[in-house]
C-alpha cells in the first residue's frame, strides 16, 4: 500500500502550517543570532549591519527598481550561459559515452578541463569579449559545463548491459535503444547534473559580474563595497540565496524528484532501506 499524501493525512491548514514553520524555522533562528550578535555591538554597524539595516536597504533597492534590474541582468546571463553550455555538453556526452573511441580522445583533455574553475577563466574572457555581458556568460558556460557532461557520462556508465543485449536479442536497432533505454536512464544523473550546473553558474554568475562586468547583481555588491555600504551587500548576497533557494524548491528539485520516481530509481531504494 502506498503512502497517503500529508494533505490526506492532516487538514490542509495544518499541513501548510507545518510545512511554513519546518521551512521558515532555520532562517528565524539565524536572523534571531545574527540580531543579537549586531546588538552586542562587538563589529561596527558599517562592518556588519543589523537586519533592520539590510531590511531598510532592501526596501530602498527595490523600490528605486536596483535591486530588480540587476538581477534581471544576472538571470538573463545565468540562462544565456546555461543553455550554451548544457547545448555543448549534452552531445558530446552522449558521444563520449556511446562510443569508445570518442571517450579516449576527449576524456583526458575533460579530466584536465574540468579541474580548472569557472573564475579561472576571467583574464581570458575579458581579454576575449571585452567587459560585458560576453565574458560573463563565457564564465558561466566552462562552470556550468563539466557537471552536466560529467554526471551524463556517469548515467551511461550505470546502465546495465543486459538491457541493451536483451533490446538487441528482441530486434531493437541502435536508435531504438538510444531513445526507449540509454535517454530514459540517463534522465536522473543528468537532472542531478543539471541542478549542479545551475548552481556552479550561480556562483561563477556572481564572482565574474564583480569584475567583468558593469551590471548584475554581482557588480552591485562589488559597488556597494567600494562606498562601505555593507547593508547593500548583505542585499545583494540574499538575493541571489533567495532566487537561487526558490529557484531549486519550485522548479530543479520537483523535476529531479518526478524524473527519479518515473524511473523507478526512488521506490528501489526506498524499498531497499
Amino acid at each position: 500500500m502506498t503512502a497517503s499524501a500529508p494533505s490526506s493525512r492532516l487538514p490542509l491548514t495544518a499541513w501548510w502550517l507545518a510545512w511554513l514553520i519546518k521551512e521558515i524555522m532555520p532562517f528565524a533562528v539565524g536572523v534571531l543570532i545574527w540580531q543579537v550578535l549586531s546588538v552586542l555591538d562587538i563589529w561596527p554597524s558599517v562592518l556588519f549591519p543589523s537586519p533592520f539595516q539590510v531590511f531598510r536597504a532592501f526596501v530602498t533597492d527595490l523600490e528605486s527598481g536596483v535591486l530588480l534590474s540587476s538581477l534581471g541582468v544576472s538571470l538573463i546571463s545565468l540562462c544565456w550561459g546555461f543553455f550554451v553550455g548544457a547545448a555543448i555538453a549534452l552531445p558530446l556526452g552522449y558521444l563520449m559515452g556511446l562510443h569508445s573511441v570518442s571517450r579516449d580522445f576527449f576524456d583526458p583533455l575533460v579530466n584536465l578541463l574540468q579541474a580548472i574553475p569557472g573564475l579561472a577563466w576571467i583574464p581570458f574572457a575579458i581579454l576575449w569579449f571585452g567587459l560585458g555581458k560576453g565574458a560573463v556568460i563565457f564564465i558561466i558556460v566552462m562552470s556550468v559545463f563539466f557537471p552536466i557532461l560529467h554526471n551524463l557520462l556517469t548515467g551511461i556508465r550505470l546502465i546495465q548491459p543486459v538491457l541493451i543485449e536483451a533490446s538487441q536479442t528482441l530486434g531493437a536497432g541502435r536508435a531504438a535503444i538510444i531513445r526507449h533505454i540509454i535517454f530514459p536512464a540517463t534522465l536522473p544523473n543528468l537532472m542531478t547534473g543539471i541542478r549542479l550546473g545551475i548552481a556552479f553558474g550561480f556562483r561563477s554568475l556572481v564572482g565574474g559580474e564583480m569584475i567583468a562586468s558593469t551590471d548584475g547583481i554581482g557588480y552591485q555588491i562589488f559597488n556597494a563595497q567600494q562606498y562601505f555600504q555593507s547593508a547593500r551587500i548583505v542585499v545583494g548576497m540574499l538575493s541571489i540565496g533567495i532566487v537561487w533557494l526558490l529557484l531549486d524548491r519550485l522548479l530543479l528539485r520537483p523535476i529531479e524528484q518526478r524524473t527519479t520516481m518515473r524511473w523507478g530509481l526512488l521506490r528501489e531504494g526506498i524499498d531497499n532501506t
